[in-house]
């Protein structure tokens, strides 16, 4: 039976949730509407700052009627170099609100990037934060905003705080009228007075970038409905929320799961976000602290690093009842190392592991107190659909058998900005007469609807003979192995055919030990546990596995260092 002809799924839902529909509301809208009945309880809490919703209304509005002053209209485009500061967050539904979109560029990409970014949004404004703007002094001559706009992680801040973070940037800006300081900004918009546009179902209201690990990072439009969609998904999906619960906001703002799942979401749930504009990996033990979250979303290497901080090593997390994974597969080792480290810390309820893509408006699984299985993504989302096909044939399969995992329904992008051949390659209609987004990703769904990622097609490795590796298999082998601190496995040459690659493991240890010896005992050790054909040509220690910008191990870096490793050297020194 194809899995579409039964969507075992639904079971998990009442029946209230199957009735519910995505609101012919605006994301603004929609923000307002969930929180019409707590206006004076926080939307943010800006370190040690309530922002409350009347408040953040106020800042939308006036920040909507400062763009009309500027000549902002329905349809325009304001690019972003920005952070997760109140601001940032203000002008994106001041945008959405008068019908323009925002734009959000990572500021840590390279400056020819940046500016190929700005200047095919046709963008006549641009926001940026301060620390960005060495960057943008340099391509000021060869970009298309007339006027920038400058904000400071500070401006939302107390007076001795903000005075201690001007002083510690040491960004020195001449203003003049097409140069000017967010709160000049906002002056323009005193006396003007900004029309809500109607609702509009497809209407952009942000373009938010991939990650680039397969190519030029591609613009995604995200809409109202998509965003939305995403919002009514974590309505019904279980995870335990109390009002002004308060959500550690470490994704980044400029990515789509920062923008869906770690802005929309959480203010549209009615819990209190907390933004981190510059989220230093290392220090997510001291927020923790910090902030006493009660919901936290990231991704596996981040909360990695959490379960290794010093901070929180004896501490009860009991008030921390969620910890959820997304934005890239987590292997089993960590998966055992995490729930094992919740157990000890008094967490109330396993990994909720998640699954997503930019091009889903970042998620379309979930897994969630007791609807949970172990190193599964969960099941799919109230308003959306998952099936198995096959990558050859485009046949659809049945439960349990492994293909390319699909996703339709409304979170869907829009599509790529101005990009229509590469949209048609990952949006594809199919014989049922609906667009399917193909993820490229490897796994299959059970009996219970619970979803298994095996890997990334482009990551299988395919050996010689035609045998496939999948490495996320053996990355979660080594990963629960002692001392393991991070690990990736990547397909290098075949030095004695003339196709093919093999796996390499390549390790990041932690503590004071033989790393030599301990690479020597992980390529046993996976001698022993791995089939004949799947097994390690080699076992590398380095002291870093490089991260993409949103913390997953980057692939792509690794492949290009060792594609043409040496790995029969490697074993007749051992």
């Amino acid at each position: 039976m194809k899995i579409t002809e039964n969507k075992v799924w639904l079971k998990y839902y009442s029946q209230e949730a199957l009735n519910d529909k995505i609101p012919q509301l605006t994301a603004y809208q929609y923000l307002r509407e969930l929180n019409s009945d707590r206006l004076d309880e926080p939307a943010l809490h800006y370190y040690g700052v309530d922002i409350t919703h009347r408040q953040l209304i106020e800042r939308i509005e006036e920040c909507a009627s400062a763009f009309v002053a500027l000549g902002v209209k329905k349809g325009d485009i304001v690019s972003f170099l920005s952070v997760a500061v109140p601001e940032t967050i203000a002008a994106i539904y001041a945008l959405n609100k008068i019908g323009a979109a925002a734009n959000t560029i990572d500021p840590r990409m390279d400056i020819k990037t940046i500016t190929n970014m700005i200047n095919a949004a046709e963008s006549n404004i641009l926001v940026t934060i301060d620390v960005a703007f060495p960057k943008v002094k340099k391509i000021m001559s060869d970009i298309t905003p007339k006027t920038i706009i400058v904000q400071s992680a500070a401006d939302s801040l107390p007076f001795v705080k903000k005075v201690l973070v001007k002083m510690a940037t040491k960004t020195k800006i001449e203003y003049s009228d097409s140069l000017m300081k967010w709160k000049d900004f906002l002056s323009k918009g005193k006396g003007v007075k900004a029309v809500e546009v109607p609702y509009e179902g497809d209407a952009t209201v942000a373009i938010t970038y991939t990650g680039g690990t397969t190519g030029i990072p591609k613009g995604t439009m995200l809409t109202n409905d998509s965003m939305n969609a995403v919002v009514l998904n974590f309505k019904h999906c279980s995870v335990e929320r109390n009002d002004n619960d308060r959500y550690l906001g470490i994704i980044p703002v400029f990515s789509a799961y920062g923008m869906v799942c770690g802005m929309h979401m959480p203010m549209c749930c009615r819990l209190t976000l907390v933004p981190i504009p510059k989220f230093v990996p290392n220090t997510i033990g001291k927020l923790v602290i910090q902030f006493r979250p009660q919901i936290i979303i990231s991704t596996p290497v981040f909360i990695e690093l959490l379960i290794g901080s010093k901070e929180v090593k004896n501490m009860d997390l009991s008030f921390l009842h969620t910890l959820a994974s997304g934005g890239d597969t987590m292997n089993e080792g960590l998966e055992a190392k995490l729930q094992q480290f919740m157990v000890e810390h008094n967490m109330k309820y396993p990994l909720a592991q998640g699954y997503g893509m930019t091009e889903l408006s970042a998620a379309a699984s979930f897994c969630a107190n007791d609807i949970y299985k172990p190193s599964s993504v969960g099941v799919p989302s109230l308003t959306t659909t998952v099936s198995i096909f096959d990558p050859d044939t485009g046949e659809e399969l049945s439960y349990n058998e492994i293909g390319e995992v699909c996703v339709t329904g409304p979170s869907m992008m829009k599509g790529y900005f101005r990009a229509k051949e590469e949209t048609d390659i990952v949006m594809r209609k199919h014989d049922d007469g609906k667009v399917w987004i193909h993820s490229g990703d490897v796994g299959y769904i059970d009996d219970d609807g619970f979803i298994f990622i095996k890997g990334r097609i482009k990551r299988m490795i395919t050996r010689f003979d035609g045998h496939k590796v999948f490495p996320v298999n053996m990355e979660g082998l080594i990963a629960g192995r002692e001392n393991v601190k991070n690990c990736c496995v990547i397909g290098v040459n075949d030095k004695e055919h003339s196709q093919g690659q093999y796996p390499l493991a390549i390790v990041e240890f932690e503590g004071d030990i033989d790393r030599d010896s301990a690479c020597v005992e992980i390529f046993e050790y996976c001698d022993e546990h791995i089939e004949e054909r799947g097994k390690p040509v080699a076992v590398l220690s380095v002291d870093e596995i490089p991260l993409t910008g949103m913390g997953k191990n980057d692939v792509k870096a690794l492949e290009k260092i060792y594609a043409d490793f040496d790995y029969t050297s490697w074993k007749a020194n051992k």
